[in-house]
């Protein structure tokens, strides 16, 4: 019961109202994030979401059929999206079809993209270690640098704490002084 309640304070916390937390009044409206400029402007987390999700799956897939080709198409995936987001396949597929299928809803929020760039980044550049590990043979180390990612990205899916997000402005912070 105390873990219902403590996963509910976290939901709250972290995915319903985070804009409290960072001094905006309410969601706003507008493209996902994948669709955006950099800069200050809107982020639809429901694309966010829907790429942490393809994430962990086809990562889940590829260790449990041994497939490390599938790492390093994930990775190429999160580095492709990091570096051009508007070329961002799992979010494209949210943005070009479950969206205007009406199977998901954007889920809006005035915050930048940069940090979930990074975090995305981040994320890549540990699956690349992965990939060069699975085909280097460290089979250990590349399965263990892979589950990093997904245990990070599961904690963003449903917990909506992004560890690559914290590390960017932990690094803004450190620049500031």
């Amino acid at each position: 019961m105390l873990a219902l309640a403590a996963s509910g304070y976290l939901g709250v916390l972290f995915c319903e109202r985070p804009y409290i937390f960072q001094g905006l009044e309410k969601p706003m409206r507008g493209e996902a994030i994948s669709a955006r400029r950099a800069g200050r402007g809107q982020v639809d987390r429901t694309a966010l979401r829907v790429n942490q999700a393809f994430i962990i799956g086809f990562l889940a897939l590829a260790f449990l059929l041994a497939q490390p080709w599938l790492v390093a198409f994930v990775c190429a995936v999160m580095a492709i999206g990091t570096a051009l987001p508007q070329a961002a396949l799992f979010q494209r597929i949210y943005r070009d079809v479950l969206r205007p299928a009406g199977l998901l809803k954007p889920d809006l929020y005035a915050e930048d993209a940069a940090p979930h760039r990074f975090a995305q980044g981040m994320g890549a550049g540990v699956l690349l270690l992965a990939v060069v590990a699975l085909f280097a043979g460290a089979q250990v180390l590349g399965w263990g640098l892979s589950f990093i990612v997904i245990v990070l990205a599961a904690v963003n899916l449903f917990f909506g704490f992004c560890a690559g997000c914290f590390v960017y402005f932990q690094l803004q912070r450190l620049r500031k002084n």
